[in-house]
């Protein structure tokens, strides 16, 4: 099952793997499992968590020694064997929030390039 709101566009990264990742999902730990310059995909185990168009205020990503609080809204929920993925578009409120996102992504291709 795949609930979508809108059309997936841009490259996205999978699978993350980056030293001293961690991103809090109103106040919960979450597994970052893709990314791109928009958003990024999290793990998550029952769908009902979330709905499609939920905006989502307390988003907290640290990596790579910086730390961002930043917003979105849930762009797809989509069903896994081992549980969900919730896909969330990033609402940008400064070019400096969208460099750490798209510098993010770069580390990760090039972690993922690198095996």
């Amino acid at each position: 099952m795949e609930e979508s709101s809108e059309k997936r566009d841009g490259e996205r990264i999978e699978p993350l793997t980056v030293p001293g990742m961690r991103l809090l999902i109103q106040g919960v730990a979450r597994d970052l499992i893709n990314i791109s310059d928009n958003g990024f995909g999290i793990l998550i185990g029952k769908a009902t968590d979330f709905h499609l168009g939920q905006r989502i205020t307390d988003i907290r990503l640290d990596a790579v020694g910086q730390t961002h609080r930043l917003q979105g809204a849930v762009a797809h929920i989509t069903r896994l064997k081992t549980g969900h993925v919730l896909g969330i578009r990033l609402e940008f409120r400064s070019i400096e929030e969208y460099r750490f996102v798209a510098d993010l992504k770069h580390r990760c291709a090039g972690q993922t390039e690198s095996r």
